[in-house]
């Protein structure tokens, strides 16, 4: 499974939330983690909430659960209850080499389930974590930040199925979440995506790819790379910031791009606003003064959706 997969998390996320109040709550949770398993490419994807020793909703794609002994079973409901309630208690993410028992537990799924890598995630709502997503896989996935990131949110939304849209957060800057907040989200996601197409296509890149300041993806567009889009998004970023602070110490201070030149391509980066990156992975170009016109001016326009972006992506 490709690791540029834990970019697009934000992406999923939301579009499965869009959702959330359009369809019966149940159904909600069905197709949320049926989202997740086919992401993530689970064999077993649960969603527990409070304290319940049963999950709110599971999906089953495989077929594994449906092929074992009762007995076997069992053990593995007992098993993801264990994930679910360590995780709910602390907030903390983990896997079951974490649980009392760790290596028995990772043979015992091998073996029978054939699911040897195994998360529960935390679902976070005003700051507490209420309940878990548990992911039993069948191989190695390379999970990032951005993927915890986008997890946790889905507890913001599950918060706000229940609570109509309360403010998650005590305090200044408590925003209500409602289903029109994340098709604005959704809209808003298109516009951006629709920029970079435009760019994409002016400047003749291999790639387009909009980072926050921290390396984290948000969006991309054009050819598949060799590299995984969330690693190098991470370098893009500390690059970046490394020519930043070297230019100050030569008194240039606020700059404001980088380009980067390479015997096959070329990597120009410019700031789009104060924590997101705009990145341009082009060939040779006859004009790349206009490489430079061009990324400017959707940077301009991209700042203008960025705040609403944020809002989203911090829920």
């Amino acid at each position: 499974m490709s690791g540029d997969k834990a970019g697009d998390v934000y992406r999923l996320v939301f579009e499965l939330t869009a959702r959330a109040t359009d369809v019966p709550y149940e159904k909600f949770l069905d197709e949320l983690v049926g989202g997740l398993a086919a992401h993530y490419g689970a064999d077993v994807c649960r969603l527990h909430i409070g304290e319940r020793h049963s999950a709110a909703a599971s999906s089953d794609k495989s077929g594994r659960l449906a092929a074992v002994p009762s007995e076997d079973l069992s053990r593995f409901d007992v098993i993801d209850h264990m994930l679910a309630e360590e995780v709910r208690r602390d907030g903390v993410l983990r896997t079951a080499l974490d649980l009392e028992a760790g290596e028995e537990i990772v043979q015992f799924l091998g073996r029978v389930f054939h699911t040897p890598e195994t998360f529960a995630f935390p679902l976070m709502a005003r700051g507490k974590a209420f309940g878990a997503i548990t992911l039993f896989l069948p191989e190695s996935y390379p999970f990032e930040e951005a993927d915890v990131r986008g997890l946790q949110a889905i507890g913001n939304v599950l918060y706000a199925a229940n609570h109509k849209g309360e403010a998650f957060a005590e305090g200044k800057g408590a925003v209500p979440v409602t289903s029109d907040k994340l098709r604005a989200y959704q809209e808003t996601l298109e516009r951006v995506g629709k920029i970079l197409e435009e760019l994409l296509f002016l400047t003749d890149a291999s790639n387009i790819l909009l980072l926050d300041a921290q390396g984290d993806f948000i969006a991309k567009r054009g050819d598949d790379s060799m590299y995984s889009s969330a690693n190098f998004a991470t370098v893009v970023a500390s690059g970046f910031a490394a020519a930043r602070r070297l230019s100050s110490f030569y008194g240039i201070n606020g700059t404001r791009s980088v380009l980067h030149e390479g015997d096959r391509e070329d990597v120009f980066v410019i700031e789009v606003a104060e924590r997101a990156l705009l990145c341009v992975v082009y060939r040779d170009h006859s004009a790349p003064e206009l490489i430079t016109r061009w990324t400017e001016s959707a940077a301009h326009r991209l700042r203008e959706h960025y705040d609403a972006l944020t809002e989203a992506r911090v829920l």
